[in-house]
């Protein structure tokens, strides 16, 4: 029988448990091989998520969901460089090699665009990696609604009111979500990616909740499916492919 929502939230400390472990024996193995080769760097940018994956376990509260919001953007900033990361050819490699320089420009940045083509390709249809990245952006920098937000966050807890319910399943279903996309980029082995060697084996909750995950999940995102910012107020692929239009008006 699938597991269900609750069972979901419960079984994700322990799949998180079993990511890492993996996670820090390979990149051991990594290591010794390499210390500054492609695997090596996926392994860094994998212990980096599954870090960043465990405090936002830790903020699932209404009181802290601000900080929660703050982690999963530097969360997805880990996850789509470490996808960026997986591509066998030497767009990655010379990107990879240039990020172990240390530089401290946008070494780090993802290529949204590539990862994006790469799953449409393979028929998964829409994942909008940029646009996520810049919703998240926006509600952890010091915007206007990352401010009002952080308004009714701490006026509820001075007054000791209640936080939605609504709102704490939507943080939930959004971090099972991260959980199975990290599963997904870090274990898979899909063509055009290098292998990463984990054994699964030794992973039976975090194997076990990536094939169930959506079933328990997907319910809640179908009815929050809405983004709530104004349009103009992140970058969305409508609005790439309307600056695109306006510099090529000629089609």
């Amino acid at each position: 029988m699938p597991i269900t929502f609750n069972e979901a939230f419960a079984i994700a400390p322990t799949a998180i448990g079993e990511l890492a472990a993996e996670f820090v024996r390979r990149c051991d193995e990594c290591l010794e091989a390499d210390k500054t080769s492609q695997p090596t760097a996926c392994m860094f940018l994998a212990l980096r998520s599954v870090s960043l994956l465990l405090g936002m376990g830790k903020l699932m509260d209404a009181p802290t969901f601000d900080s929660w919001d703050v982690l999963a953007r530097s969360f997805l900033e880990s996850t789509d460089l470490l996808m960026t990361f997986r591509f066998d050819d030497e767009g990655a490699r010379t990107k990879i090699r240039y990020w172990f320089a240390g530089k401290v420009d946008n070494s780090w940045k993802a290529d949204h665009q590539k990862c994006e083509d790469f799953i449409r390709r393979l028929g998964h249809g829409e994942t909008e990696f940029g646009t996520r990245w810049s919703l998240m952006t926006t509600l952890s920098h010091p915007t206007l609604y990352a401010a009002k937000n952080s308004s009714i966050n701490v006026a509820a807890w001075v007054r000791k009111t209640e936080g939605s319910t609504e709102v704490m399943v939507n943080k939930v279903a959004d971090y099972l979500t991260l959980l199975a996309k990290l599963i997904v980029i870090t274990t898979f082995d899909l063509p055009g990616w290098i292998p990463l060697g984990f054994d699964l084996s030794r992973m039976p909750n975090a194997d076990r909740f990536q094939r169930e995950w959506k079933t328990a999940v997907g319910p809640i995102h179908a009815l929050n499916a809405e983004i709530t910012l104004p349009d103009g107020s992140y970058r969305s692929a409508s609005h790439k492919s309307t600056k695109a239009a306006r510099s090529n008006p000629g089609g």
